[in-house]
């Protein structure tokens, strides 16, 4: 009984041994833990159409998009050929936005890109279109403004000039910089 003893005690020592050096050795290995890529999309959407209502149930936007990036990391969604159409309280004419690209930042900040173009849809409206190569709008306040050079038409006449400032809501724009006015002349 003595021998079976020591002999099962040799035994169990080794067990705990080599069990101890494996626990050993995985402590040491280096631990890897998978990160998400920030530059890894959330989803990707093609031919998007989206509608968004204030709190009162009134259509507050509306937006398609060739193509939706959405970056849940960054809280970005990147727009291809945006068009927006935006509502003004109290139900007067609608504007609409249209360029090559777009970033919506937050779910209330947009910035238009590349061949930017606002239009009235009230065909008596004093200032039909603006271009420009950037604007940015927030949502929530209906304010569209853009630090870069910018052409508002009219029915009569062709503005150039930056800094501009749009209300959606009111439709008071103001313009930082003025540059130049250019008037149509009409035949006597």
């Amino acid at each position: 009984m003595n021998r079976l003893h020591t002999l099962s005690s040799i035994v169990f020592a080794i067990a705990l041994a080599v069990y101890g050096y494996m626990q050993w050795q995985k402590s040491n290995e280096p631990k890897i833990t998978p990160t998400q890529n920030p530059n890894t999309p959330e989803y990707i959407a093609s031919k998007l159409t989206s509608s968004q209502f204030d709190s009162d149930g009134n259509l507050s936007h509306t937006i398609f998009a060739e193509q939706m990036i959405h970056f849940a990391d960054k809280n970005e969604t990147h727009f291809k050929t945006p068009k927006y159409t935006i509502y003004p309280d109290d139900n007067k004419p609608s504007w609409n936005i249209s360029a090559n690209e777009g970033v919506l930042i937050d779910d209330d900040e947009l910035i238009l890109t590349q061949r930017v173009r606002l239009r009235s849809s009230d065909k008596n409206s004093f200032i039909s279109e603006i271009h420009g190569q950037e604007l940015k709008l927030d949502l929530n306040k209906k304010i569209i403004t853009s630090k870069q050079t910018i052409l508002l038409k009219g029915t009569d006449f062709t503005m150039y000039g930056s800094g501009l400032k749009v209300d959606i809501n009111t439709t008071e724009m103001t313009i930082s910089e003025h540059v130049q006015t250019i008037y149509k002349k009409y035949a006597s």
